[in-house]
């Protein structure tokens, strides 16, 4: 049987985010030249046939034309990873996954000319050419691009998600076949469009569960998505039944105490609002809530009661743009979703901006801040950019630097994880804008431009030791620490303390990353070992520090900043002789304004001997 025609949405997608690069490591050929002549091949990772190489016999024909399994490459390179035994299925979803990391703008003529080049290479085998070419003349390619974050680089084009979202029609047929009206109340006013103000109310449905799935691109679950997306090299596709597993499990561990209050609320009260979904059934608003009823259903013995949902169906024609201003009503603005108020919100906030959805825009949608005067509302933008895109910033080049991008379940494992580090960077942002970006401040504390570099790596380290606890010091918690490093950088012996932490390793040999079973740690772990194997250093370091600065607040009582003034006057190298002449007059004024201040020391501490005298010959009478 031929093979599947491939899809001009897919391919146009894949173009867009190749950089126009062949995908192979560090080769720059391109997929199309300077005159639009596509040059370059579309390749399967797993092959369509099966005399091709890297068949999966358990896969099926729609994967195999999947945006997922495509890769584009020079023809050098694509016969070089012919070569099955080098380069294996997993080697080249790699090399894709590093490889989509920016955008290229493609035409429709251009994915038309990429598809007719590849039939072109499959000519001798392959029947389904007319097919092909009717598919890309025909329809609108530019609307059908699914969104879909590939860890690119934010200051390039972004992709648009005005257009109409992508639908899978076969889920689709599921729903329209098996939705039924829900008990009263029959209709809800959803805030959707405008729809919300004119009081329209939509049909509450009734769909069994197993026919709703999560959404990855969910704001309580993104740092989870793309860490896992990051370590295992494996784009999830929430179309797959395996994809929606592990986005249950990330919901599960979330919040495992609100799960269980979730749960037995549903218990008692049953669903009191409908859940939003797709019209191929994919939940908008509602994930946490069919997690809570799956968990329900199989754990009464598939109790009945717990086994559909109440939903209102979005139409056919919602844009991407539309389903984030959904989830930005109903789940990220401040009505008490506290799980929101962290990493996962600030990187949903950053992503949303990446794909077209402006902080401006997420705010002036927000009822809390629509109708705020300008300045007023200027203010509150800049108030979301300090509290979360800034820390994100800080966030992602600290796991640059231990060469973790995008590997965010590192800081936090959730809302309830009291070992996360983001207040760290929180407080680490607040320093980096006022003190490392402020020439005044550096001159203050006397930090060279150079040094900057090796402050922020020092401070990285610090907040990935994570735990400061020393006896006998009051170092404190990472992020309190964070906020006193002004104080630790105004005394110099200090100072070169903690920049010495940068000669700190990054990380720890590969064998240490292992269990005596062989089985790799979980990146956690791998902290902890390496936080253990650099705790003298790190720790040491800061213990001496925080002796300086203590001993510095020791000395700076009156009668010890008075010594230490005499001293300074005293001083072997307090010569007149060394002077240059040019100095005399500034001198004389400085001298003028020590003996002013002397006089009135002198004048306060001989005022307070005699208030006390007076105080002690009244209370003796």
């Amino acid at each position: 049987m031929s093979r599947l025609p491939l899809k001009p949405s897919v391919i146009k997608r894949l173009f867009a985010l190749s950089k126009n690069e062949c995908a192979y490591p560090d080769c720059k050929e391109r997929i199309v030249n300077e005159h639009g002549t596509v040059i370059g091949e579309i390749c399967h990772i797993e092959a369509a046939e099966k005399e091709g190489e890297r068949y999966n016999e358990s896969s099926n024909d729609e994967h195999r034309r999947s945006f997922e399994n495509l890769i584009l490459m020079c023809s050098n390179h694509h016969k070089k990873t012919n070569n099955v035994n080098e380069y294996t299925t997993e080697k080249l979803l790699k090399f894709k996954l590093e490889h989509e990391s920016g955008n290229y703008l493609v035409s429709d003529s251009i994915v038309e000319r990429a598809i007719t080049k590849y039939m072109e290479q499959n000519n001798s085998n392959e029947s389904s050419g007319n097919q092909f070419n009717n598919q890309a003349t025909n329809q609108n390619i530019g609307s059908q691009i699914g969104t879909q974050h590939n860890y690119y680089d934010g200051s390039k084009e972004k992709i648009n998600i005005e257009g109409i979202r992508s639908i899978n029609h076969k889920f689709k047929s599921v729903i329209d076949s098996i939705k039924r009206d829900a008990a009263e109340p029959t209709k809800e006013v959803i805030d959707f469009r405008d729809e919300y103000k004119q009081r329209l109310a939509r049909v509450v449905h009734s769909i069994p569960l197993k026919h709703l799935r999560f959404r990855k691109n969910n704001g309580r679950i993104i740092a989870d998505v793309e860490s896992y997306e990051k370590e295992s090299k494996n784009i999830l596709n929430e179309e797959d039944d395996a994809t929606q597993d592990i986005l249950r499990s990330f919901l599960l561990s979330n919040d495992k105490e609100k799960n269980e209050e979730l749960k037995k609320s549903l218990s008692k009260n049953g669903q009191q609002q409908p859940a939003i979904i797709t019209c191929d059934g994919f939940l908008i608003n509602g994930n946490r809530r069919k997690m809570a009823l799956d968990e329900l259903y199989k754990s009464s013995n598939e109790n009945s009661q717990f086994e559909m949902m109440r939903v209102v169906i979005l139409p056919d024609d919602v844009t991407e743009l539309e389903i984030q201003k959904i989830e930005n009503r109903y789940q990220l603005q401040s009505e008490g979703k506290s799980e929101y108020q962290g990493l996962n919100r600030a990187i949903k906030i950053k992503r949303n901006i990446e794909n077209g959805f402006t902080l401006e825009a997420q705010l002036r949608d927000d009822p809390n801040f629509y109708d705020l005067p300008k300045k007023e509302f200027d203010k509150k933008v800049k108030e979301f950019e300090k509290n979360f895109l800034k820390p994100l910033e800080c966030v992602d080049r600290y796991l640059d630097t231990f060469n973790r991008e995008g590997m965010y379940n590192t800081i936090s494992e959730g809302v309830n994880d009291k070992e996360g580090r983001w207040q760290a960077f929180i407080d680490y942002s607040n320093f980096y804008t006022g003190t490392l970006l402020n020439k005044q401040k550096l001159t203050e504390f006397k930090i060279k431009e150079n040094e900057v570099g090796g402050i922020e790596n020092a401070m990285f380290k610090i907040i990935r030791k994570r735990s400061l606890s020393v006896q006998g010091t009051d170092i404190g918690k990472v992020h309190d620490f964070v906020r006193k490093m002004p104080k630790y950088l105004a005394n110099e012996d200090a100072k070169k303390l903690i920049i010495e932490i940068k000669d700190v390793p990054e990380n720890i040999s590969d064998e240490l990353k292992y269990d005596k079973d062989g089985n790799k740690l979980s990146e956690r772990e791998i902290d902890e070992k390496w936080g253990a194997d650099n705790r003298e250093k790190i720790l040491g370091n800061l213990i001496k520090a925080y002796r300086h600065v203590n001993n510095q607040q020791d000395r700076d009582k009156p009668l010890e900043l008075l010594e230490d003034a005499l001293k300074k006057l005293q001083h072997n190298n307090l010569k007149i002789e060394n002077m240059g002449t040019e100095y005399y007059d500034l001198a004389l004024d400085i001298i003028n304004q020590i003996i002013d201040k002397a006089d009135s020391i002198f004048k306060a501490v001989d005022g307070a001997r005699y208030n006390l005298k007076k105080l002690t010959k009244n209370n003796r009478k």
